[in-house]
């Protein structure tokens, strides 16, 4: 088996090019125009994209900023994140909320945020047009397995969670802070201070796993609070993992085959890192054809740039995102009516469903979303069409919802926006 690439030919039949339309999930770490990309590659479809971003400020940042002004009409206050010479310096937003401790490090803590305070505060959402970047003081890390944050001592667990799954990390919890405070009961206040939430990778994994990560996190968020008390204002206290670390601790690695990545710095970083202790790494090396040329990256890009979407039975999908919402059209085009028309429009609705879900996460589309439907009117075809919607919105790893179905046909859900879209990751 030969091939024909740029003047290249008799590639092996075992070469990664053939192989690649195998049903598989792999994550893709290469460089284009000089920008590192991260791509989650499933059945040869692209699925989630990220890249690295030079902010000064990136998400997870904790940083020891002065408050500037507190803005009691917006129920907030406006932090310098960085000296203010020329009023040019980085501010960012605190949203002032009830029932939480706020710890100024230059004077007694009393339950207000006034001018002047120090304060420790993590970058949860980077500036967007004219609005600054959003601030929290309850400042958290997050790990393969778990997520440790500033609280009170509470004990969640991801919604992807089954029950069984919910049950028994809790157990397992419980028993290993029974044993602790057995044997060292001045350690009470190590479960006070802290909440923790289980992420959906703990479960594949065994409790002295993320029982590690969990420590090893409680003892990252102490070290900022260290630091905190002794730092001068405006300083960094915690930064976070270069992106492609971030973007692989977020894969469900139960189902994660490999990562591939052709930059040799990147290879050796995660070849030793623990996120990749489960997970094969691999470094592809052949240079008669580019990592990217393999997975046909560009073209497949593209197609998801594309505002038309052409489904395998010749229907397709318009999906036109506005500025209030998302809006999709589901036209049953070229496909061939091999049934009578109410059975064929259900198919091609049925079909319609794990393509707009796929397109939404693949996107990375958010807020509001209308899915026109082909109108039915057989009402256990609507009913089976919502059973269906329902089922493939529980699988994106972002919280997504199904909202309702009308008699008009458009499917009302919902997206929650947890980080820009495709097209501004690639612009």
């Amino acid at each position: 088996m030969s091939r024909h690439i740029e003047g290249i030919s008799h590639l092996d039949k075992g070469h990664e090019l053939y192989q690649k339309e195998k049903k598989s999930s792999k994550v893709l770490l290469l460089r284009n125009r000089g920008i590192l990309y991260a791509m989650l590659i499933q059945d040869n479809r692209i699925c989630k994209v990220a890249r690295e971003e030079k902010e000064e400020f990136p998400i997870g940042t904790v940083v020891l900023g002065k408050v500037l002004n507190v803005a009691k009409q917006f129920q907030g206050a406006f932090l310098a994140l960085e000296d203010q010479k020329g009023t040019k310096g980085r501010t960012g937003f605190l949203q002032i909320k009830e029932n939480i401790r706020y710890n100024p490090v230059n004077r007694a803590a009393d339950g207000r945020i006034l001018c002047g305070d120090e304060i420790p505060v993590q970058i949860i959402k980077q500036a967007k047009g004219n609005k600054p970047p959003q601030l929290s003081a309850e400042y958290s890390l997050a790990g393969q397995f778990v997520v440790v944050a500033k609280g009170s001592g509470k004990i969640h667990c991801s919604a992807k969670c089954k029950e069984a799954e919910r049950i028994q990390l809790e157990e397992s919890f419980e028993a290993w802070r029974e044993a602790v405070l057995a044997k060292e009961p001045e350690k009470s206040g190590l479960f006070a201070d802290w909440d923790i939430t289980f992420r959906t990778n703990a479960p594949s994994v065994k409790a002295e796993v993320w029982l590690k990560e969990m420590n090893d996190l409680i003892g990252q968020l102490k070290n900022i609070d260290r630091l905190s008390q002794t730092r001068t204002v405006y300083s960094k206290l915690y930064e976070p993992e270069a992106f492609y670390l971030d973007f692989i601790k977020n894969q469900k690695i139960s189902s994660l085959e490999e990562i591939v990545t052709d930059e040799k710095v990147v290879y050796k970083a995660l070849s030793s890192h623990t996120y990749t202790s489960a997970v094969p790494v691999r470094l592809y090396e052949d240079k008669r054809i580019s990592l990217q040329s393999v997975y046909a990256l560009n073209t497949r890009l593209k197609e998801l740039l594309s505002p038309r979407v052409y489904m395998r039975s010749g229907a397709y999908l318009v999906i036109e995102p506005t500025e209030a919402l998302i809006v999709v059209d589901v036209n049953s085009g070229k496909s061939e009516k091999k049934t009578e028309p109410e059975e064929f429009y259900f198919q091609t609705n049925l079909e319609a469903v794990k393509e707009v879900c796929y397109q939404l996460s693949a996107r990375n589309l958010s807020g509001m979303i209308l899915v026109d439907f082909i109108n039915m009117k057989d009402r256990e075809h609507t009913a089976k069409l919502i059973e269906a919607l329902k089922k493939e919105t529980a699988k994106d790893l972002t919280p997504t919802r199904f909202v309702d179905l009308p008699r008009l046909g458009l499917a009302e859900m919902t997206r929650k926006k947890t980080s820009l879209p495709l097209e501004y990751t690639l612009r």
